[in-house]
């Protein structure tokens, strides 16, 4: 008999009160509705019709397992813990920022995909980051080496500890209630994100590995855990009839965005958002917001929210929006720059965007800088 972890569950019910109540009383960030429409439009074109899979998903030999399986399973639990905070200053007294890199294998990779590149090495050079005996007791040095950039022989991943204790949680938590595998955890949840018992994926990531993955009312990364594991049944990978029982999602009007700090910079550009002076201004100096202040919440709360309405309007599945917004976020509006040409950033929606085409000022604002081991 699994032994109860004493955690507060959620539920998508009161996930959305809680959003709905940050949303209306919000003073730095508010919502251009008919803009949300414009956005709902767009990606019911883009991913209704044959555009549905010209957005890349990133999946390749050194970004993750090539096959889907119950072990693929492990890698996410454990690989989506680190996807937190992938950004470091260039020069902190001009706030200079940029988004983290690290060069492995020959060649230089950016954010999430520098991320995944590390752990893929590590995979293949032996590390078993995929056993939770292991992860229970990994050391900070064998850590700092999955990240150690091959050229300069640097460690520049913020929050190092941090991104320890997620491992260790990840370890302790697997092998004293789902004996060692993240293969149970989904058994339980039977392709629901929320259940009456409290056994669904999402519900139980966060609850039980609250270091990890707590982050409520938002659920950012638990969220991306459920969603990316979904996805992968489109990527046209071998999978195990096991894994493709075990990701469906039985339950997707309880799906909720991911509330990170990339997806506001696009919305934001979109013209979606419409921010306070003072959030303005911490924008464009790049200075840091604090974790779980009023302005933080705020833009999460509302990121949240358009997901909901963009979901409503055009008909496309959460999931599917979440890869979409965040992949334009990070290929596209990061790289951008006023007079980029389709050559230098491809943007299938950049004829209405508002920052590029009305108002450039909007250009000169970075994604949100918090220091959190959630997003």
């Amino acid at each position: 008999m699994r032994e109860e972890l004493m955690s507060v569950l959620i539920d998508r019910g009161t996930i959305t009160a809680r959003i709905d109540e940050i949303v209306r009383g919000a003073e730095h960030v508010s919502i251009d509705h008919d803009r949300v429409n414009d956005l709902a439009r767009r990606m019911a074109e883009r991913l209704l019709g044959a555009d549905r899979h010209a957005t890349p998903t990133l999946l390749t030999p050194d970004q993750g397992p090539m096959v889907n399986d119950r072990d693929t399973l492990q890698f996410y639990l454990m690989r989506r813990s680190q996807s937190f905070t992938i950004w470091r200053w260039t020069d902190a007294a001009q706030h200079g920022v940029e988004a983290w890199d690290c060069h492995v294998n020959g060649e230089l990779y950016t954010g999430e995909r520098a991320v995944s590149a590390c752990i893929m090495r590590a995979i293949d050079d032996g590390l078993p980051l995929l056993d939770a005996d292991f992860l229970e007791t990994i050391t900070r040095e064998q850590l700092a080496d999955v990240y150690r950039d091959e050229v300069t022989g640097e460690v520049t991943y913020q929050m190092l500890d941090h991104r320890l204790e997620k491992l260790h949680e990840i370890g302790r938590v697997l092998n004293r209630f789902y004996d060692g595998h993240m293969v149970n955890l989904m058994e339980r949840a039977d392709g629901r994100m929320f259940r009456e018992d409290g056994n669904g994926s999402v519900q139980r990531i966060a609850a039980d590995f609250p270091k990890s993955y707590g982050d409520e009312p938002f659920v950012k990364l638990a969220i991306t855990v459920v969603h990316q594991l979904h996805n992968r049944l489109d990527a046209g990978l071998p999978t195990t009839e096991e894994f493709a029982r075990l990701v469906r999602i039985d339950d997707p009007e309880n799906s909720l965005g991911p509330a990170d700090y990339y997806i506001p910079l696009f919305l934001t550009r979109w013209g979606v958002f419409r921010l306070s002076e003072e959030m303005t201004a911490m924008l464009r100096e790049r200075r840091p917001i604090a974790m779980d202040s009023a302005m933080e919440r705020e833009f999460r709360a509302a990121t949240v929210a358009v997901f909901d309405e963009v979901q409503r309007r055009s008909g496309v599945v959460l999931a599917e929006l979440d890869h979409e917004f965040w992949y334009h976020s990070a290929f596209r509006c990061r790289p951008c720059h006023p007079g980029a040409s389709e050559e230098d950033v491809p943007c299938p929606i950049r004829d209405d965007c508002t920052a590029f085409q009305r108002r450039p000022a909007l250009m000169e604002l970075g994604w949100p800088l918090v220091y959190t081991p959630y997003y």
